[in-house]
This record gives C-alpha cells, sequence and structure tokens, in this order.
C-alpha cells in the first residue's frame, strides 16, 4: 500500500468546459454592400452582445503542497524517556503533523497499540507495563512502518527486588568531532549492559540551542537511545539560552526538568541544576533537595548528578555555592555517589565527609564507606590540555582521554569502572560494599 500523506483521498476533477460558437448569419442588404448583423441568440435581449462563456463557477480547488515521502518523514528517530516500572515515553519527530501509531509488546509481534494523535513533536506513553520486562516497539503510519526492529526495544524497573542493572554516565558530551558515535557504540558494547544513562550537563555545545542537538547529540546516538532511556542535567553552556525554549524542549523529564528524581531497581536518582556554579532557583531547589532525600532515605543506593564540581583538583577549582548547599545535605543523609562534569577531564574523589578525605587504606575497594565518592566524569566529547594536580582528596586522575563511566548495581556492591571510548580499555575502577544490605 503506498501511504499519501496531506491528502484526504479524495480524487480531483477537471471540470471539461463548452465554448458556443456563434455564427453570424450573412444578410445581403443590397447589391453593391454587404451589411453584417451578428445573430440574436434565443433568449437573450435584442441589441446585447455575448460575452462569451461563463467562468468558471466551481475552479478546482489547491491541493496543496505534494506529500512528504514516506522514507523521509521521520525527522527525529524514536528515543525513551521516563522509563519506570509500569511505563515509558517514547518520542521522535516528523516532517509534518501526522499520527503515528506506537505498537508494543513483549515479543516482536506486539499487540498493543497506541498513539498520541497527528503532530510533528511526538511524545507518546505507553502504559499498563509489568514490572521487570523486556518491550518490543515500533512506529507505524496506517499499515506502513516507519522504524522497526531489533534496536528498538526497552526494559521496565523491576523495582526494590531487581537483582542487579547498570547504567553509564557521562558528561560535556554534545561536541562537534567529539566522538560521539564511537562512545555510543563503546557503550552498547560493554557489559552488563547499560539499561539506562546520566549527563551531566553541557548537553549541546555550543549553546545549548535545540538546533544543535541533532548533530551533535541524537543522530550519534540514535541507536542507543532507542533502547537505553537517557536523564541529562543542565550545564552551564546549556544555560547560554533560555532551557525553557531549548532544553526543556527536547527531553520529557520529571518535575521541573532543572532537578528531579527518580528510582532503577533498589536505587534513588537525583539530578541538579548549578546553572553557572550559583545553582538555579537556590533556595526553592535546596528545600526540594532535601525534601527529597527525606523522602527517599531508606533507598538502598542513591546517585546524585549535576555539572558543576565542588570540591575538585582539575583546572576548573572548587565551586564554593555547591559546597555549602548541597553537601552538607549530602554528609546528612549519606549520599552514596555523585557524579560531575564541567571538567574536560576525569577525577575520582576518596570517600569525602565535611570536605575531609577518609577510608584512604581501602582504596579501590570500600566497605561501607564513612563519606561521599565524588567522580568527574566530564570527558565525554571534549578534552583540556591541562594536568590535574595531585591533592589529599583525589585518587585517581586521567587527563586527555575521551571516556565514560559505567556502574553495575548488584545487590549491596556497586562496581564503577572508567572505560575508553575508543579503545575500550577499563583506566580506573572501584567497587563499594555495604555489609548492613
Amino acid at each position: 500500500m503506498q501511504h499519501k500523506l496531506g491528502f484526504s483521498g479524495t480524487q480531483y476533477l477537471a471540470k471539461s468546459k463548452l465554448v458556443v460558437l456563434l455564427i453570424p448569419t450573412l444578410l445581403l442588404a443590397s447589391c453593391d454592400f454587404l451589411n453584417t448583423q451578428p445573430e440574436t441568440p434565443q433568449g437573450d435581449e435584442p441589441g446585447t452582445v455575448d460575452p462569451g462563456p461563463d467562468p468558471d463557477p466551481d475552479p478546482d480547488p489547491d491541493p496543496g503542497p505534494d506529500p512528504i515521502p514516506l522514507d523521509g518523514l521521520l525527522t527525529r528517530a524514536p528515543y525513551l524517556q521516563m522509563l519506570a516500572k509500569t511505563s515509558v515515553v517514547v518520542v521522535f519527530r516528523t516532517a509534518e503533523a501526522v499520527t503515528v501509531e506506537v505498537d508494543y509488546g513483549t515479543t516482536s509481534s506486539f499487540g498493543s497499540t497506541t498513539s498520541g494523535g497527528s503532530a510533528q513533536k511526538h511524545a507518546v506513553a505507553l502504559t499498563g507495563l509489568t514490572p521487570g520486562q523486556r518491550y518490543y516497539y515500533r512506529l507505524r503510519v496506517g499499515s506502513d512502518v516507519l522504524v522497526q526492529g531489533g534496536d528498538y526495544f526497552f526494559d521496565t524497573d523491576a523495582g526494590v527486588g531487581d537483582d542487579e542493572f547498570s547504567f553509564f554516565t557521562t558528561g560535556d558530551i554534545g561536541q562537534s568531532g567529539g566522538k560521539q558515535e564511537e562512545t555510543a557504540a563503546r557503550i552498547l558494547q560493554t557489559s552488563p549492559r547499560a539499561e539506562m544513562g546520566l549527563i551531566c550537563g553541557d548537553v549541546v555545545y555550543p549553546d545549548g540551542e535545540s538546533g544543535d542537538y541533532d548533530s551533535y547529540l541524537m543522530k550519534p546516538w540514535a541507536t542507543m537511545m532507542s533502547n537505553m532511556a537517557i536523564y541529562p542535567a543542565l550545564g552551564n553552556h546549556d544555560w547560554h539560552v533560555d532551557p525553557e525554549n531549548h532544553f526543556v524542549q527536547e527531553w520529557v523529564l520529571p518535575n521541573n526538568e532543572h532537578y528531579y528524581s527518580y528510582d532503577r531497581g533498589n536505587a534513588h536518582f537525583i539530578a541538579l541544576d548549578t546553572r553557572d556554579g550559583d545553582i538555579y532557583d537556590r533556595a526553592a531547589q535546596v528545600e526540594w533537595l532535601r525534601a527529597d532525600l527525606e523522602a527517599n532515605k531508606d533507598a538502598q543506593w542513591t546517585f546524585v548528578y549535576y555539572h558543576h564540581p565542588g570540591y575538585t583538583c582539575t583546572y576548573k577549582g572548587n565551586e564554593r555555592s555547591v559546597i555549602d548547599n548541597f553537601h552538607p545535605l549530602f554528609d546528612e543523609y549519606g549520599v552514596d555517589v555523585v557524579f560531575m562534569g564541567h571538567a574536560h577531564t576525569y577525577e575520582r574523589l576518596y570517600p569525602v565527609h565535611a570536605g575531609v578525605p577518609l577510608n584512604q587504606n581501602q582504596e579501590p575497594n570500600y566497605t561501607d564507606p564513612q563519606g561521599t565518592i565524588y567522580i568527574v566524569s566530564g570527558c565525554g566529547a571534549k578534552l583540556n590540555s591541562s594536568t590535574t594536580r595531585d591533592c589529599d582528596l583525589n585518587a585517581v586522575a586521567i587527563d586527555g582521554t575521551f571516556m565514560f563511566t559505567h556502574v553495575n548495581v548488584r545487590g549491596a556492591v556497586v562496581t564503577i569502572r572508567t572505560i575508553e571510548s575508543l579503545t575500550g580499555v577499563e583506566r580506573d575502577t572501584v567497587t563499594i560494599n555495604k555489609s548492613a544490605l
């Protein structure tokens, strides 16, 4: 079946036109000249002149522009948002407003269908799903399939009883020439498979504009994002423009999308917005953070991520506002790991509490550490030539290499590996074991 977008299916036919020729009658008036007089048509008043055929009273309506070919209809491949125990949002874009149906199910035969109505920017919610289940999906317009295949699936959250899950984190990723495709390919090759990813700010360079998302993130990461939910935090470059008109338009995230939280397995995740280092909506955000940590204090693991490091021995230096407003809450509620970007390098601190490094004798395999482990992973697509200095706080620093961080949560043990994007070489590994779990 060939699908025609933009038409109702009505065929428009040109109307034929009847031309009446008026043949004059020659009247012989005398022998020395001819006098020609037009024949008076029947029904006309004498002395009137026939104006000719009437204009077409019903001209053909303009059918509008030609429909966009089906193979050019999808302008942004589907990506997953808000992946939870019983729901997910499938986001994609089309070149014109059209109703796209999403078929989904636990086998490649699908079995369920939903759509979000006619639109160009689509965010289709799939609900009533089974926790801990793999689902397959496809996009369809009528009987024509837009995307389908082995890359289009997702795994719902199994909840606190989940024995094991993995995720990745990186930052400063949307840079021209930043090897995003190679990074995505390496993430997909890494075992155990990550079920979701965190971006620690500076999602796209140079200015966080919507117009740069496809080139610097959505296309290079298209395959990965079709089966792995991505949860970004805002960085200072994302604040070069109004995030409400750019960042917020590209994602479907919880709360106000600047700071939000969600769960996966036995872990609680919190994304924060440090803007330019002076913390967006500071009083409200800090109040929200305290309330969220209090409400989720029984989570077995708590992971926080944002853009600007508080304590760091990288070339960026410490960020006092982050230290003063966030760190006391991390200490009070026992946050396990904090991931950050901003510095285009990799740095991992010893467990830190109240600004003091602890448990150095356990490096790199910690049991019941007494502080929070802070990791800068801002080398996703942009590098800096500076050398990170050794200091009392940092256990590991690696400069000048594209990398991402892979995290495996397996009950009471978390294993964190930082991996070179281009070679797959593991450069840093740290484990955290909670004996009480």
